[in-house]
C-alpha cells in the first residue's frame, strides 16, 4: 500500500545569521575568508615577544579563477535521490511564483514502512528550512 508524500517549500522560517565567513570562494566570490585582510595583505603581530614577527600574505589569497564553481541550489548532486524531492519542491515554488499562480508543491507515493519513516523524519528535520511536508499513510 501506497504511501502519500506532498512538499511544499515556503521558504526559511527562521532568519539565519552567520557570524563567520565563507571558507571557499566559490560559495561567495571576493567575500570568502580567503578575500579577507590577514590572507591578502598579512599581519603583523603586537606584542613584546613578537613585535617583529610578520605574517605574510597567504598563498591561498591568490584566488585563482577556475578552479571549482557551484551551480547553485539546483542541481544537488551530492545528495541522495529521495532528496530530489525537495529540490523538485523548490522549482515548483519558483515556478508557481514566476506564473503568479498557487505553490502547490510536489506529490508523489512511496511504498513500505522504510520510506513513510524517512519522510515522517524529513519532515521534522525541514520544517525550519521552510519545506511543509506532508506524509499521509495508505488505509
Amino acid at each position: 500500500m501506497a504511501t502519500k508524500i506532498k512538499i511544499v517549500y515556503n521558504g526559511p522560517v527562521v532568519d539565519i545569521i552567520r557570524n563567520g565567513m565563507e571558507i571557499a570562494r566559490i560559495f561567495t566570490p571576493n567575500a570568502s575568508y580567503i578575500d579577507s585582510d590577514v590572507y591578502v595583505n598579512g599581519l603583523e603581530v603586537e606584542g613584546s615577544e613578537a613585535a617583529e614577527q610578520i605574517y605574510g600574505k597567504s598563498i591561498y589569497a591568490t584566488n585563482v579563477e577556475g578552479w571549482g564553481s557551484l551551480p547553485g541550489l539546483l542541481p544537488m548532486a551530492s545528495t541522495t535521490v529521495p532528496f530530489a524531492q525537495f529540490e523538485r519542491a523548490v522549482a515548483a515554488a519558483a515556478a508557481a511564483k514566476a506564473a503568479g499562480t498557487e505553490n502547490a508543491g510536489v506529490e508523489f507515493e512511496v511504498e513500505g514502512y522504510k520510506e513513510e519513516l524517512y519522510w515522517n523524519q524529513m519532515a521534522d528535520n525541514m520544517k525550519d528550512q521552510g519545506f511543509e511536508v506532508t506524509v499521509t499513510p495508505a488505509n
